[in-house]
């Protein structure tokens, strides 16, 4: 299947969110032209002059309800791929038709509008989690080839009582598979698909935001991590799994220029950490937890879910834990957090 190269113009849902914001801010430093899609005409504006310098190479698009049939109908028009990252990231417990109708009606929405009113996209790139692989035992290290089906079986025995975070994991799962399989269900379609999971996402904010409560979820989660005190023997727990929302937007840029990442689902993950190995990442830095500084130093052999296929198909590099911490760190505190 045909590549992506700059100067093609590439449309992003979700523009003005955590991941989308970076996207853009990537993609147009490589090149290509952009068009944001974005829910409200105040995010537009935010976007524009963030991106000011790029000049007319950025544009947006307001769709007030991108999960609508025909949604970004307007967005499509001329665009060369699509990247797909618009989904509320919440765990909150909410009616099953409200998850499915954010996660997967607007995905197989686009999809279809994609097929049926365009003419000129060759890629469809997802962005989908690493919820939509999970429900394994901590020790199970995850391969492309791992589903959270569990999820999707636990919303359909119980739709109304299943947890806001397990109705998310189903949402991605189902949306994901909807993507991976649309081209074979579609002869003939002229444009390919590639789909990414990454781990949880943290790293600078530039994305609008004007509260500590009104960061997007991932890196107010990873804000908390930091900054919130535990018990010492608490310290040395598992966090969690990270990549660095750059490498996501270096991954989907990568993935536009290559053959053989047509049809491919990719890995991000740059490695796992305890509370404490965020601790020490960051120490010194104001606000931050030092947990148990005489703690011995502890690494985990790697990360849970492998990496490996992207970073050797895409030839990635992932930063490190402190290069992301600091980072995120410092552009939080450039905001007033």
């Amino acid at each position: 299947m045909p590549t992506v190269h700059p100067p093609a113009r590439v449309l992003v849902t979700g523009a003005s969110g955590f991941i989308g914001s970076w996207i853009c801010k990537v993609l147009l430093e490589a090149g290509y032209a952009v068009r944001g899609c974005v829910r409200s005409a105040p995010k537009a504006e935010y976007l524009k002059k963030l991106f000011a310098e790029f000049g007319d190479k950025f544009e947006c698009v307001v769709v007030v309800d991108p999960s609508g049939v025909d949604g970004c109908r307007d967005g499509i028009e001329g665009v060369d791929a699509v990247v797909h990252t618009a989904a509320p990231v919440t765990f909150t417990t909410e009616e099953q038709s409200e998850w499915k109708k954010a996660i997967y009606d607007s995905t197989k929405n686009l999809l279809d509008t994609i097929r049926t009113h365009s003419t000129t996209v060759k890629r469809f790139v997802y962005i989908s989690s690493a919820q939509a692989m999970l429900g394994k035992p901590l020790t199970h290290i995850y391969h492309e080839d791992d589903w959270n089906d569990g999820a999707v079986e636990a919303v359909t025995k119980d739709p109304v009582g299943t947890s806001g975070q397990v109705k998310y994991q189903a949402g991605k799962v189902l949306a994901e598979r909807a993507v991976l399989g649309y081209p074979s269900e579609h002869e003939g379609l002229g444009w390919d698909v590639v789909s990414f999971v990454p781990a949880w996402t943290f790293g600078p904010v530039i994305s609008q935001f004007s509260s500590l409560e009104d960061l997007s979820f991932s890196p107010r989660l990873f804000y908390q991590h930091m900054t919130e005190p535990r018990p010492k023997d608490k310290v040395m727990d598992y966090g969690s799994d990270y990549i660095d929302v750059r490498d996501v937007a270096d991954a989907v840029s990568a993935s536009l220029k290559s053959k053989k990442a047509a049809g491919e689902r990719f890995i991000l993950d740059a490695g796992a950490y305890t509370f404490q190995n965020l601790y020490d990442a960051v120490r010194g830095e104001p606000g931050v937890q030092a947990g148990d500084p005489d703690a011995p130093p502890f690494a985990f052999p790697g990360p849970f879910a492998d990496p490996t296929k992207a970073k050797t198909l895409l030839e990635l590099q992932f930063r490190d834990l402190r290069t992301t911490a600091k980072d995120a760190l410092q552009s939080l505190r450039e905001r007033g957090i």
